[in-house]
């Protein structure tokens, strides 16, 4: 399966890509440093709740529709797209979870939703300016799926040959 609707090679990626190329191991964490260092505990809001970011934003950012439509805008004209043209974009996505995951999205500031007084009424919904900087490492995740996927499948059916249960099961 190839992705590549969504990893298109851009000025930008290439930059990227050079700028992690070029550095070194010296600077770089190992994974488990990284993640120890980035915790969330201790961390509390106003009213002494435990508070970790990472865990709401990924929330947020790690359901499925979420990705689609940040990298489905990030195709279109300006980045910039009607409701209807996400719709039509999406075909699996219901009107009802479309317009939660917008409103969500534009909670966050990753996108901006700009209504025009005509009639009809038109609306249309555009990546911010931090909604284009989440676009690198979301096309990191898309190339690293892309060299993986067929090492993924391959586990897959490693795993159900091993462990045969029924296909509901694994749903």
């Amino acid at each position: 399966m190839k992705l590549d609707t969504y990893s298109q090679s851009t000025p930008e990626v290439a930059e990227t890509n050079t700028i992690n190329t070029a550095k070194t191991a010296t600077t770089e964490q190992s994974g488990k440093d990284f993640f120890v260092q980035n915790t969330c505990k201790d961390k509390k809001d106003s009213e002494g709740h435990g508070v970790c970011p990472l865990r709401e934003l990924l929330s947020r950012l790690g359901d499925k529709w979420s990705v689609l439509l940040i990298l489905t805008l990030a195709r279109m004209p300006g980045e910039r797209a009607r409701f209807s043209e996400l719709k039509r974009s999406l075909p699996d996505i219901s009107q009802r979870m479309l317009t939660a995951t917008l409103r969500n999205l534009e909670r966050d500031g990753l996108i901006s939703r700009e209504m025009f007084a005509e009639v009809p009424p038109r609306v249309e919904y555009q990546l911010t300016e931090l909604g284009v900087s989440i676009l690198n490492p979301m096309r990191e995740i898309v190339t690293w799926i892309e060299g993986n996927w067929t090492t993924i499948i391959t586990s897959r059916e490693t795993f159900d040959k091993k462990n045969p249960k029924e296909e509901s099961e694994l749903q």
